[in-house]
């Protein structure tokens, strides 16, 4: 989902679910935005973050249409918010702009990957499930009541944490089965990334928790580490990540790397949950297409872009803008992912 200033912008309005049609079950997947202008500026790496003023008009091509509103966001974020303020965007009907051609076909073979049995002091594997049938919440905040802001698919808000953030922690791989919905996240053989977590909608209640300074959980893998991730239940969001020690953003300040994009447990969608990998932002900005692969604990339910876009399985490119039929679903119960970073096909 993005959305794009007068200026040459594309910015997203991050994918809020990933719950698949072919379950019977509403795809709030507005991830994708189109962009205006045939040119696009090229951003090596996290490039000054230009001012948006408070009452600019802003102007958003929006699953094929042309879409304008008054900027209410200062760009500052506040502290710690533990509840948020609804604002509704204002979508009047009218023309549509052209999609950046894209040429890359998606693989129609998903790839097979190698269970990942690693162990737990705990008792039992990462990937197993309690035995009780209850789950842990301890490390989680508390969980913010779920409300929807307009009309639009992607105007649902769900469990953001109170405070803010406080649904996505990470987890020691020994607690780690005791968890809903767990990721295990594989470093790079190379060298140290960045992941940085957000929710769909940020501190302030607004549509923006993608941008910098906004982070609800971030670390760094060394190389060949691995991080285990525990999100808590009716949680919309998603990560970026990339090589060194920041992420790259756009001349606005979205997160400009590889996303991957999450939906834990939809009350929306009947308790469905699903996930994608998505690098519309990185494309439509000229910037690094960093591999990134999302599977289950067993090696299926793919969904993967390869390093520098060679290889493409259930993704997101900017031609897919407005596809809601890309992502992986899962039926309600415990989710066990992996998270394959600097993935090359």
């Amino acid at each position: 989902m993005h959305f794009k200033n007068t200026f040459l912008l594309a910015s997203a309005l991050t994918a809020s679910t990933a719950v698949a049609r072919r379950h019977g079950h509403e795809r709030r997947h507005a991830h994708k935005a189109e962009i205006e202008e045939p040119q696009l500026p090229t951003v090596t790496d996290a490039p000054k973050i230009e001012d948006r003023a408070v009452g600019d008009i802003v102007t958003a091509t929006i699953d094929g249409v042309l879409e304008t509103w008054i900027n209410e966001w200062s760009g500052q974020v506040a502290a710690e918010s533990s509840s948020s303020s609804s604002s509704t965007i204002v979508v009047p009907t009218t023309t549509a702009a052209a999609v950046p051609e894209f040429t890359a076909t998606p693989s129609q073979v998903e790839s097979t990957v190698t269970p990942v049995p690693t162990s737990s002091t705990s008792g039992g594997s990462w990937y197993e499930v309690p035995s009780s049938g209850s789950y842990s919440s301890s490390g989680f905040g508390g969980q913010s009541k779920s409300k929807t802001t307009g009309l639009l698919d992607w105007d649902y808000v769900g469990n953001v944490g109170i405070p803010w953030g406080s649904n996505i922690i990470q987890v020691d791989e020994a607690d780690a089965n005791q968890y809903k919905h767990v990721m295990r996240f594989e470093g790079s053989e190379t060298e140290p990334w960045t992941v940085v977590f957000w929710n769909t909608y940020g501190p302030d209640g607004k549509m923006d928790g993608f941008w910098k300074p906004n982070a609800a959980l971030s670390f760094t893998l060394e190389k060949g580490e691995v991080k285990y991730v525990a999100v808590d239940d009716n949680s919309q969001g998603g990560w970026a990540a990339a090589p060194g020690e920041d992420i790259p953003t756009t001349n606005f300040g979205q997160y400009a790397a590889t996303w991957g994009e999450f939906d834990m447990s939809s009350e929306k969608n009947e308790y469905y949950s699903g996930w994608d990998v998505s690098c519309i932002i990185a494309e439509l900005n000229g910037l690094d297409i960093q591999g990134m692969r999302i599977c289950n604990h067993m090696g299926g339910d793919c969904s993967y872009i390869g390093k520098g876009l060679v290889g493409l399985l259930s993704a997101y490119t900017s031609a897919d803008q407005g596809n809601d039929h890309l992502a992986i679903a899962q039926a309600p119960g415990a989710v066990r992912l992996v998270v394959t970073l600097d993935y090359v096909e």
